[in-house]
């Protein structure tokens, strides 16, 4: 029942983080209060609710350049990429999460292949 219940507050989580990367960092400053009141408010939010996960167990898996592993990643595309080892991530386009240990949502990446 709680894997349901977490599922649906991860889809919350990725609409406050995805909200907080679509604020340009340059229009953050004292001479647009409201803009920048309200992208701390959703930084704080996000913060909060990743500190909520934590003390239940729900953990952020951002796999950027480490290897696929296929129990804990899902991976949308292969592409070669020079300076990268074949096997390893090379993009992340959604985090995924661990619930005491086991996957509850799986990270979709993109992976490193021979060229």
């Amino acid at each position: 029942g709680i894997q349901s219940f977490c599922k649906d507050l991860l889809e919350v989580a990725d609409i406050l983080e995805r909200a907080t990367e679509s604020i340009p960092k340059e229009e953050i400053k004292d001479d647009n209060p409201h803009l920048k009141s309200l992208y701390e408010g959703l930084v704080m939010t996000e913060v909060q609710i990743q500190k909520v996960f934590k003390k239940h167990g729900l953990l952020r898996l951002d796999p950027l350049g480490a290897k696929f592993d296929p129990y804990e990643h899902e991976a949308l595309f292969h592409t070669p990429m020079e300076g990268k080892e074949p096997g390893t991530i090379a993009l992340v386009s959604k985090i995924g999460y661990k619930l005491h240990g086991r996957t509850l949502r799986p990270a979709l990446v993109g992976v490193v292949k021979e060229a």
